[in-house]
């Protein structure tokens, strides 16, 4: 009896000393402490908030939030999912993030905060982002999406299902409800350097748009309103496949690297063949392109 009360004072010990915890994409758990905290180098940053009928300006010190995440783990994660110890439950993309945007903030003016008091607060959204009495961050790696039924060649498809592209761009409520037939769900994009990145749509991009360059090349750009950033060189590239759902369309350069497509999304798929439809099925080795492609057309595995 005198084990289990001891065991459970410690307990209780640790529970009192952990701030919360971080959830790492290799499947780690890290109890974050105040003494953690309180060992790293703080940056200074304002707020500027409407209460009691005017604008408040704060001065707070903390950390910034994105570095630090960064720090803890070796592994890419693409979305930041933030829940209060009263289930109030954030989610934010990667990329909708930065470290001037993004604090774990440790004091207000002169004042520590406590365990209880600690914020995540996100200068570039209203007050209602930010949260304190923190249970846990969750950095949440890509989930794979298993190989889609039919993949149809991107400009003939498109087209066929009423999308005009002679305009140089598609607007991401157009590619989801005429190119896929849905009105929500996640995008996946793989570029040419078979990076991939996924979205969720209309949460993170609503306001974005594939736009077609000269050479009839597309590539994912947001509003400048948005908080979501995309760098060509960093994250996404020349897109060359997307798939929402068990609908994909590919680029026709791409065919042949389909099985790099496949190893890059993580697909359980062992194959030296897939299925070219055009009027029936035919077999085609992977890598090899159609001569005949054409609107009616699609891949099947």
């Amino acid at each position: 009896m005198r084990k289990y009360y001891l065991f459970l004072c410690l307990l209780l010990i640790i529970l009192e000393l952990s701030a919360f915890q971080v959830y790492l994409p290799e499947g780690q758990v890290k109890e974050i402490t105040k003494e953690d905290l309180n060992q790293e180098k703080l940056v200074t940053f304002i707020t500027v908030r409407d209460k009691d009928g005017g604008q408040k300006e704060e001065t707070w010190q903390g950390i910034p939030l994105i570095s630090w995440l960064n720090s803890l783990t070796s592994s890419s994660w693409q979305n930041l999912q933030i829940e209060s110890n009263d289930n109030y439950q954030l989610t934010f993309h990667r990329l909708e993030l930065d470290d001037n945007n993004a604090y774990l903030a440790l004091k207000l003016g002169a004042e520590d905060l406590s365990e209880y008091n600690i914020r995540l607060i996100f200068t570039r959204y209203r007050e209602n982002a930010w949260m304190r009495n923190i249970k846990c961050l969750r950095l949440l790696g890509f989930i794979p999406m298993p190989k889609p039924r039919q993949i149809y060649f991107w400009d003939k498809g498109l087209q066929k299902n009423g999308i005009d592209l002679k305009s140089g761009a598609i607007a991401m409520k157009d590619l989801m409800q005429k190119g896929f037939g849905l009105g929500s769900g996640d995008l996946i994009f793989v570029d040419e350097q078979f990076r991939k990145l996924c979205f969720n749509y209309p949460r993170e991009i609503a306001n974005a748009s594939l736009f077609m360059d000269s050479r009839r090349q597309y590539f994912l750009v947001p509003e400048p309103s948005s908080a979501l950033k995309i760098s060509f060189e960093n994250d996404l590239s020349r897109v060359i496949y997307i798939q929402c759902g068990a609908i994909a369309y590919l680029t026709e350069d791409a065919i042949e690297n389909i099985a790099e497509i496949g190893k890059t999304l993580n697909w359980n798929w062992k194959s030296e063949y897939l299925y070219f439809i055009r009027a029936e099925k035919k077999q085609i080795k992977i890598g090899d392109k159609p001569s005949d492609i054409n609107e009616d057309c699609w891949l099947e595995f």
